[in-house]
């Protein structure tokens, strides 16, 4: 229940409208424009109109996120050790993981979109940042996923999501630090590409061994 409410939380609009320019009014207006792209990708044909549409949707997924923010605290202590070139590799490489595995997981089919509801329970501010409290609903069962906003130039942007207590920065960089020692940070960023271009290349395969959609992507041993 855990990883699927992740995933939902970025697709599904909420109940209520929450006050405009406040974080919960961009984590709403992002699960909108996540969920019409989705909606248009799995109706798309195959072809270019489909591989456009792959693109709009996974542009959509990380509308909301800030990886620049995700990416510096994924890497922890080490960021700082990284050169330009590689900040640049490893927060492109970890937005193409993190978003191809998310539509991977959507089009496996492991969630009725429609049987499915997201309530935003608020927001409570935390430092310099707000968190946006939402609950995800599906049948009987329901899932806490919160989001940790921060507001930058280009407005509100989720900088970690925690889904029933579970921080996605925290799993992501747990993953890094075991790969780093055997791989080096190329390794880390080359693990992350070749994550992307399976799911990519790979979309029928079953959903059981795909990589968890808040567990990291590189799975290189």
């Amino acid at each position: 229940m855990r990883l699927i409410a992740l995933l939902l939380s970025l697709s599904l609009p909420a109940l209520a409208a929450p006050p405009p320019g406040s974080a919960s009014a961009a984590v709403q207006a992002a699960n909108d424009r996540v969920r019409a792209a989705l909606d248009r990708y799995f109706k798309a044909p195959p072809g270019p109109a489909k591989e456009k549409a792959r693109a709009e949707a996974r542009e959509a997924v990380g509308a909301v996120l800030d990886f620049q923010a995700i990416a510096q605290a994924t890497m922890g202590k080490h960021w700082a050790q990284l050169t330009a070139e590689q900040r640049v590799r490893y927060t492109n490489a970890l937005r193409g993981a993190m978003e191809a595995n998310y539509l991977s997981k959507m089009q496996q089919g492991e969630v009725d979109i429609s049987k499915v509801r997201n309530e935003i329970l608020g927001e409570t501010r935390q430092a310099d940042k707000v968190v946006v409290k939402t609950r995800v609903v599906t049948g009987k069962d329901s899932a806490e996923v919160d989001y940790l906003m921060e507001r930058t130039k280009k407005g509100w942007k989720a900088v970690d999501v925690i889904t029933e207590g579970v921080s996605l920065v925290d799993t992501y960089r747990e993953q890094v630090n075991r790969l780093l020692p055997k791989k080096g940070v190329n390794g880390v960023i080359d693990a992350l590409e070749r994550a992307k271009k399976r799911l990519e290349e790979q979309p029928d395969r079953p959903a059981a061994a795909q990589t968890p959609a808040n567990g990291p992507a590189p799975a290189d041993k």
